[in-house]
C-alpha cells in the first residue's frame, strides 16, 4: 500500500518500519525550497559549462557532493526530523555516506529496480545497514518520474532477482508536493520512475546513510573543502566521520574529539 503523508513522528516511524518508507509533510518552507531550487539550477547550471556534468539517460543529470556544494544542501543533511527516523533505522552514531541530486530529465526511462545494499554480500542482517531520504525539490508525480517502491520488501532482505523474474515487480510511483520528505529503509526495492513529460525535469536530493560500522560511499576525509569543515557543526563533523563509534574510529587508541 501506499502510505500518506504525515507531520506525526510515531506515525513515520511506523510507516517506515511496516512499509520500508514514511513521507514527511512540508519540511521546507517555500522560502527554504527556492532557495534550494536556485542554488541546485545555479550547479546544474555550472557543470554542464565546465564539462564535469554526469548526463544520463538522454538529458537526466546527477550533481555529486553536494554537501560541498552550498550551505542550504547542508540544513537538508541535518535536518533533525529526518536524523530522528534515521538513528531510529541505523542506530547510534550513524553517519552520512553521500549527498547528492537526481535529475530525471524528460522521456527518462525507469532505473532498474533495486535496494540500495548492493555492496553487502548475502545473506543480509535483519536490520538496514543503509538508509535514504529523497527530498522533493519538485513535486514528485507519476508522469515526472517520480521514485517508485515495492512496500515491505525492505523485510525480504535480499536484491530482487532478476533471474526470477523480480525486476518486473510492479512499483508504485511515491507522489507529493515539493518541500516533502520520504525516508526509506536501504532494503527496501525500488526505481527511478520513468518521465513520460516533454519537458518537465524532476528534481531531488538524495542524502544516504549508514551505520557507524559501514565505510561511507563518498571518503569526507580526501574530498571535503576545508571551509566546509570548519564552520561545520558538531553534528555535522559526527556525520561527516568526525568522531568514533565505539573503538571504530579512534584517535591514537582514543576516541576521536571533532574541533
Amino acid at each position: 500500500m501506499a502510505v500518506e503523508l504525515t507531520k506525526d513522528y510515531a506515525t513515520a516511524e511506523r510507516d517506515l518500519r511496516e512499509y520500508g518508507y514514511c513521507l514527511l509533510e512540508s519540511l521546507l518552507p517555500e522560502e527554504k525550497l527556492q532557495e534550494l531550487r536556485s542554488r541546485l539550477a545555479e550547479v546544474v547550471e555550472q557543470e554542464r559549462q565546465d564539462g564535469t556534468a554526469y548526463i544520463y539517460d538522454k538529458d537526466s543529470q546527477r550533481v555529486f557532493s553536494l554537501h560541498n556544494k552550498g550551505q542550504v544542501f547542508l540544513e537538508t543533511i541535518e535536518h533533525p526530523a529526518v536524523l530522528r527516523l534515521m538513528e531510529s533505522i541505523l542506530g547510534y552514531n550513524f553517519l552520512l555516506s553521500s549527498s547528492h541530486a537526481n535529475i530525471a530529465g524528460p522521456g527518462g526511462d525507469p532505473m532498474d529496480l533495486h535496494a540500495d545494499q548492493t555492496f553487502v554480500p548475502p545473506p543480509w542482517p535483519s536490520y538496514a545497514l543503509v538508509a535514504n531520504s529523497m527530498w522533493m525539490i519538485d513535486e514528485f508525480t507519476p508522469e515526472n518520474g517520480a521514485t517508485r517502491v515495492v512496500p515491505g520488501t525492505h523485510l525480504v532482505a535480499r536484491q530482487p532477482s532478476y533471474a526470477a523474474g523480480e525486476g518486473d515487480t510492479p512499483a508504485i510511483p511515491i507522489c507529493a508536493p515539493a518541500g516533502s520528505v520520504m525516508v526509506f529503509d536501504g532494503r527496501l526495492w525500488h526505481q527511478t520512475g520513468p518521465n513520460t513529460t516533454e519537458n518537465q525535469h524532476r528534481r531531488g536530493i538524495l542524502n544516504y546513510y549508514c551505520r557507524g560500522f559501514i565505510r561511507q560511499q563518498q571518503n569526507f576525509f580526501m574530498e571535503l573543502r576545508p571551509d566546509v569543515l570548519e564552520s561545520a557543526s558538531p553534528t555535522m563533523k559526527r556525520l561527516f566521520g568526525w568522531d568514533n563509534y565505539f573503538s571504530l574510529g579512534l584517535h591514537d587508541g582514543l576516541p576521536a574529539q571533532p574541533t
